[in-house]
C-alpha cells in the first residue's frame, strides 16, 4: 500500500519541482542541493550532486527497510486505514490508524483490550468511591460507568484514502516545526505542550526524549542543527494524542501549515518507537478531507481476545528484554538469582 518509485527524474511531479514544498518554498535538500549556504547563491557542483544522489539513495533504503521517514513517502489513492475505538461516529478531526495488517491485528488485540479494561477500572474506583462516601451522586456515577463497562462495545472503522497522501520526512517536519518556532506564540504552546506529555509519558525512551526537545527549545529556532530540529519535531509528534487548549492551539497551526506544504499524513513515532506497542507503520492522518469513512462494524470479543493473547506475548518479550538490558547497569552487583528475581516481579507488575 505503501508506495517509494519514481517516473523520469525521482520525485519530480508537473507543477511542482523536485525540491519544493506544495507552497513553492524549497526543502532543506533543496536549499543544500542549489546554495552553499543560505547567504550565498551559489550553485553546487558536480561532486556533490553525486554525493546527494547516493545518500537520497541510502535514506530510500533505509526508509523501506526500517519503516522510519528518512524521506518524504506516499500511499496511494485508496489506501484502507482501520482504526478501533468505542464509538460507531468517524468525527472530523485527525486520527490515528493503521494500514498494514499486523498493525491492525495488534491494535485490535490490544488496544481493543485496552478499551474495555479501561472502562473496567474506571467502573470499580468509582464504585470504591461511593461506597466509601455513601453519596447518592457517587452511587449515580458509579452505577452510569457500570452500566457503560457492561454494555461497552468495541468498533472497527474502515477508513479509505480518496487521493494520495504524502507523508514528510524526519528532516521535513523538523525544518517546518522549528520554522514555526519564530512565532513566539506557537513556541510557548509547544514548551507547554511537551512538558504536559513529560509529566504523563513515563518512558525512558520518552522521557529522554523530551529532555532533549526542551534543551533544544531555549535555542534560537534559526540555531538549531538538523538532529535538534528533529527531537523538537519527534516530542511535539508524541504531544499529539493530548487535547488541553494549548496543545490544540499547536496542533491546529501545525497541521494547518503541513497541508500548505502539501503533507496530509504523519508517521505516529509514539507507537512505532517508544510505546510498548512497537508497529511497524502507524500513522497519524490529519487532512481528514483525503479521506472518508468506508465501514463500520462491531468487533469480535472472542477475535479481540486472540489477537490480544497473541499481540501481548510478543509485546512483554520485547520488554522484558529492554527492560532487562536496562536494570543491568543498575544491578551489576548482584547475584544471578537477584537478577533473575528482580526481573519476574518487574514482568509480574507489568502484566497488571
Amino acid at each position: 500500500m505503501e508506495e517509494l518509485y519514481h517516473h523520469g527524474i525521482k520525485g519530480q511531479k508537473w507543477g511542482v519541482r523536485r525540491y519544493q514544498y506544495a507552497d513553492g518554498s524549497v526543502t532543506p535538500a533543496g536549499a543544500k542541493r542549489y546554495y552553499t549556504n543560505r547567504n550565498e547563491p551559489t550553485i553546487k557542483r558536480g561532486s556533490s550532486l553525486a554525493g546527494m544522489k547516493a545518500t537520497e539513495l541510502t535514506n530510500i533504503a533505509k526508509t523501506k527497510i526500517t519503516g522510519k521517514q528518512y524521506v518524504d513517502t506516499y500511499l496511494k489513492k485508496g489506501t484502507t486505514f482501520q482504526r478501533i475505538q468505542s464509538s460507531k461516529d468517524f468525527e472530523n478531526f485527525a486520527f490515528y490508524a493503521t494500514y498494514k495488517k499486523s498493525d491492525s491485528d495488534k491494535y485490535m488485540g490490544l488496544f481493543g483490550k485496552n478499551l474495555t479494561s479501561r472502562a473496567n477500572s474506571s467502573a470499580k474506583q468509582a464504585e470504591k468511591q461511593a461506597k466509601a462516601s455513601g453519596r447518592e451522586s457517587d452511587l449515580a456515577n458509579a452505577k452510569a460507568l457500570r452500566s457503560y463497562s457492561d454494555n461497552m462495545k468495541v468498533y472497527q472503522l474502515k477508513i479509505t484514502s480518496t487521493k494520495k497522501l504524502r507523508v514528510p520526512s524526519d528532516e521535513n517536519a523538523g525544518y517546518i516545526t522549528a520554522s514555526l518556532l519564530k512565532d513566539k506564540e506557537f513556541k510557548k504552546n509547544v514548551v507547554a505542550s511537551i512538558e504536559d506529555s513529560k509529566s504523563k509519558m513515563r518512558r525512558g525512551q520518552q522521557q529522554i526524549l523530551f529532555k532533549q526537545a526542551q534543551n533544544a527549545l531555549r535555542k534560537d529556532p534559526a540555531k538549531m542543527s538538523k538532529s535538534e530540529k528533529i527531537a523538537v519535531y519527534k516530542a511535539l509528534n508524541l504531544s499529539l494524542t493530548n487535547h488541553n487548549s494549548q496543545e490544540v492551539a499547536v496542533q491546529d497551526r501545525f497541521y494547518s501549515e503541513l497541508k500548505k506544504k502539501g503533507y496530509n499524513a504523519l508517521l505516529d513515532y509514539n507507537d512505532k518507537e517508544y510505546s510498548s506497542y512497537h508497529a511497524k507503520r502507524p500513522m497519524i492522518v490529519f487532512d481528514t478531507d483525503s479521506v472518508k469513512l468506508q465501514s463500520v462494524s462491531e468487533t469480535n470479543p472472542k477475535i479481540v481476545s486472540q489477537m490480544y493473547k497473541k499481540y501481548n506475548a510478543e509485546r512483554i518479550a520485547k520488554e522484558t528484554v529492554a527492560n532487562t538490558l536496562g536494570l543491568i547497569t543498575k544491578m551489576g552487583n548482584k547475584t544471578i538469582s537477584e537478577c533473575s528475581s528482580y526481573v519476574e516481579l518487574k514482568t509480574k507488575d507489568y502484566l497488571k
